[in-house]
């Protein structure tokens, strides 16, 4: 998409990363760290474990709003109980299939369950090269079939009728793409009803379809931002060894992107390798009558939130998320 070249001329806070940033800028690095949770008053944050189909554990952490203690009538006013089912936003990290864990998103899992009206439900699927494809795909996919029946809607104490959201960052990203592909064509019921992609990829480069080649430029011409570039991209794909066919990975071959959810939301950033991907799958999705929202940050680089989650700029991409996926839930 050569009209949106203008998008990768680099802030300049982040040009010679990260000595140009401000003074006392805190720069997180990708771990797969799991530490013990931190308490946060108004919010219930527990862990749970789902078995995947080869019985791996697999471990997930849950954040909702803490319900009032009860009473012993509710006011004549009251719509619904507060300890009423909630929607479900089920998360993916991002770390390019070999790293990242329940920690690199926790701040934003918490925002999202205290800002909004859903419960959250955060992935730790197994990584690469220990773990190559397709398990980290089968483990997020397992998680979705478990999330969907009567046992985890009970005992989760969600209501997927109310919203089945699911997102995730980078590799999560693409993820939800994959997922939603394979649920829509496998009905599942409750269907997914919002898809959130965070500088997401959806499709091996070596893969792009003859017809999207003058619209995915950005894999070969944005070699200078930190974070990700074609080296790194290739580095993480190798590790992770999926087929750059495999509709799983590569999910813009599938032959429609219709009916894979109600509504997308998409954050894209501009100095990015992956920029043109989501730029193409939000037309795409529009086009087969998708409701989409697209927010997209000029001259900043692949996830800027999670690496510096401190700046302006990082704060205002967690508003605008939290607008999108308000959005997704009809609470906007």
């Amino acid at each position: 998409m050569a009209e949106y070249r203008y998008l990768a001329k680099p802030d300049p806070e982040w040009v010679d990363f990260p000595n140009r940033l401000p003074p006392g800028t805190k720069v997180h690095g990708m771990s797969r760290d799991r530490d013990p949770i931190a308490p946060q008053a108004g919010l219930d944050i527990d862990e749970l474990d789902v078995a995947a189909r080869d019985a791996h554990p697999i471990r997930l952490r849950s954040y909702r709003k803490t319900p009032p203690p009860p009473r012993d009538t509710e006011p004549a006013t009251a719509t619904e109980p507060a300890t009423a089912r909630l929607p479900l936003f089920l998360y993916m990290h991002g770390g390019g299939y070999v790293t990242g864990g329940l920690e690199t998103d926790d701040a934003t899992c918490r925002a999202i369950a205290a800002k909004l009206r859903v419960h959250v439900l955060s992935v730790e699927y197994r990584l690469a090269p220990e773990h190559k494809f397709p398990t980290g795909f089968q483990d997020c996919y397992d998680v979705v079939r478990w999330v969907a029946s009567e046992e985890g809607q009970d005992r989760l104490g969600v209501d997927l009728l109310k919203g089945f959201v699911l997102g995730g960052t980078s590799a999560g990203a693409n993820f939800t793409s994959g997922i939603s592909h394979y649920a829509r064509d496998q009905g599942l019921t409750p269907k997914i009803t919002g898809v959130v992609f965070l500088a997401g990829s959806y499709c091996h480069p070596d893969a792009r379809p003859a017809k999207y080649l003058d619209r995915i430029l950005s894999i070969d011409e944005v070699n200078d931002a930190p974070g990700l570039t074609r080296k790194s991209i290739d580095y993480f794909a190798a590790k992770y060894g999926a087929p750059p066919t495999d509709k799983r990975l590569s999910s813009l071959l599938f032959d429609s992107h219709a009916g894979i959810a109600n509504k997308a939301y998409f954050s894209v950033c501009g100095w990015d390798p992956r920029r043109d991907e989501s730029l193409l799958l939000e037309q795409l999705l529009r086009q087969e009558g998708l409701g989409t929202r697209l927010d997209v940050y000029p001259g900043l680089p692949h996830g800027f939130w999670t690496t510096c989650p401190d700046l302006p700029e990082s704060k205002r991409w967690l508003e605008k998320l939290l607008q999108g996926l308000a959005w997704i839930l009809d609470e906007a």
